[in-house]
């Protein structure tokens, strides 16, 4: 009887397993190169576990399982031994230097990675960008070689093609050497920020969370250092004013620089708030007002980069955080929102909730007054969103049946809004505290109920870790419940684990959150 395609596959898969331990044995397996450590390459380089090998001993069907199993390093963090390059194939046939990328591919690449920027928080003026390009890497104009690495890394990821997945660890080791260099050397500072933030965001959605922390850490103390936490205005003078000195960075050289900068910081912030949730470790950023004032947050919320261009941003745009909870609208009279801004402030709402719940877990409070505070600035906050079908970049467009395209971005700020809600009133016992947890439960399976399963592939990481949260939050309401209301509740979290799974299908380390909820629950 003829063999089946899967069949077929597994006895490929066997005989290239069997090759590989052949070379091995013979001294010929090409893994991590020794020459990288000894060439001065940076300790992040160096620090990255070496992917484990299968034992001659084991069964091909075994070694396969082991590479789907738990991590041989007892990570805590879930999903952090799946990473591609855990797979002895890949790295026996796909290590490829970054340098055989021809000028063609890069230019894909390139253009690949600008148009899904917004999924990893970036943005930048392109057209300045690509021009920018052409210059030569010394330049101080040209983008620095550690954020063109990390772009094309990003890019190779976004890609989804199995061929280019060999360029990755080459490139990575490349933007990590350039890094080290870019830092020791103080040469274009905002780029060392931007590319470590790439990094961090690409080391998240491979599920090393050790790796992906770390990095948006070292990105933290930059940005601090830099003072891009702390940019007075957002509005550009020709003449910069005594307290925009800084020493590691040069007065912006107009608006665009200003706006880069803004947007630089607040894809710091994003990132450092989800990663940080996501593996329950400290931050290293201020969360809200009435703290230290020099890591205090008055960078204001980002607009577009358009209107820094246009000098259409204005010393009374300058909202920031301490704003978010005063119940202050962060726009003058008649100005929308922007979605950048207003998922920054979903962030910054979700992560005091979370703040909240681990000093009450703590018992250290919070106060009644910051849970009302809180719970104020949230409702604000809700009052004042988009509707989901809007394909304008302030949700100015109204929703109407000629404009059916779901808005990516607004899916993840509804989620914020609604999952802030959920933490902060999850153990809250009184009948106010138990209808905002109901309007919050309804509203993420309103939001997922939206949704085709076409758009799972352009929804964005975060928004599956924020399931995620909302998920284990609503399986212990269903536990803690009876009767009709477990029974809702139970509906509520069976939605949320159905769209995790969709999810988890684009962003694989989803998965292991996927199975842990399964076997935390009874459902």
């Amino acid at each position: 009887a003829p063999l089946s395609a899967n069949r077929k596959l597994l006895d490929k898969i066997d005989y290239l397993e069997k090759r590989i331990l052949d070379l091995e044995g013979k001294g010929f397996c090409p893994g991590p190169s020794s020459s990288s450590n000894s060439s001065g390459g940076s300790s992040r380089e160096r620090s990255t576990p070496s992917p484990s090998q299968p034992s001659p001993s084991t069964t091909s069907s075994e070694r396969r399982s082991q590479h789907r199993g738990a991590s041989s390093r007892g990570d805590v963090v879930p999903g952090a031994n799946m990473v591609w390059n855990n797979d002895p194939i890949a790295i026996a046939n796909f290590q490829i230097p970054p340098s055989d990328l021809t000028p063609r591919l890069r230019k894909d690449l390139i253009g690949g990675f600008l148009r899904n920027r917004d999924k990893c928080y970036f943005d930048l003026h392109v057209g300045r960008f690509i021009a920018s390009l052409s210059l030569p890497p010394a330049d101080p104009k040209a983008p620095h070689p550690a954020l063109v690495d990390a772009i094309l890394l990003v890019a190779c990821y976004f890609s989804r093609a199995p061929y280019l997945v060999g360029y990755e660890s080459g490139l990575l080791a490349a933007a990590n050497t350039n890094l080290s260099t870019s830092f020791h050397r103080n040469d274009r500072l905002h780029d060392f920020i931007r590319a470590s933030n790439l990094i961090s965001f690409y080391y998240f959605c491979k599920g090393m969370y050790p790796e992906a922390y770390q990095q948006i850490i070292s990105s933290c103390h930059v940005t601090v250092t830099c003072g891009l936490h702390q940019i007075p205005s957002p509005a550009w003078t020709p003449v910069g004013r005594r307290e925009d000195d800084n020493r590691f960075l040069s007065y912006p050289a107009d608006g665009v620089e200003q706006g880069e900068r803004i947007y630089t910081f607040w894809q710091v912030f994003c990132l450092h708030r989800m990663i940080s949730m996501a593996v329950s470790l400290p931050t290293h950023l201020p969360g809200g007002p009435n703290l230290d004032p020099f890591p205090q947050i008055l960078t204001a919320w980002p607009r577009l980069l358009y209107e820094y261009e246009n000098g259409a941003v204005f010393d009374m745009d300058a909202k920031s955080v301490a704003q978010l909870f005063l119940n202050q609208t962060s726009t003058l009279p008649g100005r929308l929102e922007t979605l950048d801004s207003l998922r920054c402030q979903g962030y910054a709402l979700v992560y005091k909730a979370d703040h909240l719940l681990s000093e009450q877990a703590a018992c250290i409070g919070p106060s009644p007054q910051e849970i009302l505070i809180t719970d104020g600035a949230i409702q604000t906050f809700m009052s004042r969103l988009p509707h989901l079908r809007n394909s304008g970049d302030c949700g100015e467009i109204p929703a109407n049946a000629g404009l059916p395209v779901i808005n990516y971005r607004i899916v993840t700020i509804h989620t914020l809004a609604h999952v802030a809600s959920l933490i902060l009133h999850q153990h809250g016992a009184d009948v106010s505290a138990r209808r905002r947890c109901t309007r919050a439960a309804q509203g993420i399976a309103a939001v997922i109920g939206q949704l085709t399963d076409a758009d799972y592939s352009e929804l964005f990481i975060g928004l599956g870790y924020l399931w995620y949260m909302a998920g284990q939050i609503l399986l212990t309401i269903t536990a803690n419940a009876n009767g009709s209301v477990a029974e809702q509740y139970r509906s509520w979290a069976l939605v949320v684990i159905s769209a995790l799974k969709k999810i988890s299908m684009v962003y694989r380390p989803l998965g292991k959150l996927v199975l842990h909820m399964y076997r935390s629950s009874k459902l």
